[in-house]
Formats: structure tokens, sequence, C-alpha cells
């Protein structure tokens, strides 16, 4: 994934602020009391070169990166918002694709 520049990322902080006046001037639009807006980067590269750009967010963050099952994650929550940056090792991305290799082969309807 790439890094957004300078412009890029300027756009994206302001319409997540636009989003937010939005929201804010629009009382009738539904917010539902229990959500989560996250916004994510996944690096690319090797394992190594993904954990690395982990960690150089999460100083960036002021954190500590940690592991969360098979992914190695930093993140910063603020309420209901939240930045992670996450790295997902070859090995985890193996088993993700061998687990949905078999998708589609049983059917569920005979058990629901």
């Amino acid at each position: 994934m790439r890094i957004a520049d300078a412009p890029a990322r300027a756009r994206i902080t302001a319409d997540l602020h636009a989003l937010a006046d939005f929201l804010q001037t629009r009382p009738a639009v539904p917010v539902p009391e229990i959500t989560r807006l996250e916004l994510a980067y996944f690096p690319s590269g090797s394992d190594s070169d993904q954990i690395i750009e982990v960690d150089r967010a999460a100083e960036a963050l002021g954190t500590v990166a940690r592991w969360q099952g098979a992914h190695y994650v930093a993140h910063h929550r603020i309420g209901a918002a939240a930045y992670r940056a996450v790295a997902i090792p070859s090995k985890a991305c193996r088993a993700h694709e061998a687990l949905m290799s078999y998708h589609g082969a049983i059917d569920p309807a005979p058990f629901i």
C-alpha cells in the first residue's frame, strides 16, 4: 500500500473533518450508538519490511506495536475513532488462503 503524499494526506484529513462537520450539522442523519471509524494502513513488502514499517508507525503514534493473533499492530484510539498500522505476515496470508480454498465446497443450507 502506498503512503499518501502531502496533498493526498491533506485531502483525506479534510474529508474526515468534513464528514464530522456534516454529521454534526445534520442531527436527523442516524448515527449508531455503537460505531467505529478506523483508518487502517497495511504496509507492503516482505514480512520484515512490514514489521519495520509498523514499528515506525508505532513510534510516530507514541505507542508500541504488539502481536494481535497473527497480525502485528500499532494503533491509536480516540473514542470511537482509531488509526491502525497492520502487518500481515506471509504465513498468516497462506493460512487464510488455505481456509478460503474451501469456500463454496460446503453448502450450509441443510444446517440452518
